[in-house]
């Protein structure tokens, strides 16, 4: 996988359910789509807070459509946004969602690699962005590069399930491969600066079933705990939160 391929991808993902309303379709078309992010809301409330910290300045990689980024404009609406991601598409529907906040929001096209224009930053946030980097410890050394000194980030990514999908026969497809252990990227932001004070479970899929009570139900169990083993074989993404020292 490498950046053209990303863009590529999603430019024509969100063009073709761009007149559907993309974001409808992503988080609210089916019980289990509405869980999921029922359970990503919950968890971005409870742990993302910056400790009643103001944020100055934040710093988004991979904002969809901006569903996220409203929970963070509604807390903070004085703060300066920039949101920055490779697909033209995918900025061009967040600019859209976004719209009322214009005045303080700031969008980036680009590979986020590559993103100099502006910083630094003291606070990071990103969903179900970085699995689609390849190189993990280039990323998270530009992530703490862009960081003030205490400045926090909140990370959620998708969790490799290498054991259920041994167990059940599932083949990882290729664009998908870039899910990283959360051992593996606590260790990355530690070695690159940043102190990792959490990590959590964040949504949940039951193995086998496609059933949002079950999921809400695994959500009710663990999503006050740290992520540990048991909620780690049934989660379907984790988030890190960490401070750059």
């Amino acid at each position: 996988m490498n950046p053209e391929d990303v863009r590529i991808r999603y430019n024509v993902s969100v063009a073709d359910k761009r007149g559907g309303d993309y974001e409808h379709k992503r988080w609210f078309s089916s019980a289990v789509a509405r869980a999921g992010f029922f359970m990503t809301k919950i968890t971005i409330e409870r742990h993302a807070a910056l400790s009643g910290k103001h944020i100055e300045h934040y710093l988004e990689l991979g904002p969809g459509p901006g569903t996220w980024t409203k929970l963070f404009l509604e807390r903070d609406k004085a703060s300066a946004y920039d949101l920055v991601d490779i697909s033209s598409e995918m900025l061009g529907l967040a600019q859209e969602n976004l719209s009322a906040y214009s005045g303080n929001v700031h969008f980036f096209e680009k590979n986020f690699l590559e993103f100099n224009e502006a910083g630094p930053y003291n606070f990071f946030f990103s969903s179900r962005a970085l699995e689609y980097f390849p190189d993990k410890e280039v990323l998270v050394k530009k992530i703490a590069a862009l960081l003030v000194s205490g400045g926090e980030g909140f990370v959620i990514t998708k969790t490799p399930k290498y054991a259920i999908n041994k167990l059940i026969g599932r083949k990882t497809s290729d664009f998908h491969s870039g899910q990283v252990d959360p051992k593996a990227l606590t260790g990355l932001f530690e070695a690159h600066g940043c102190t990792v004070v959490g990590v959590y479970p964040v949504t949940f899929n039951f193995p086998l079933f496609r059933a949002a009570p079950l999921n809400r139900a695994l959500f009710a169990i663990f999503s006050c705990l740290p992520l540990n083993p048991i909620s780690q074989f049934f989660s379907e993404s984790y988030a890190i939160k960490f401070i750059k020292r």
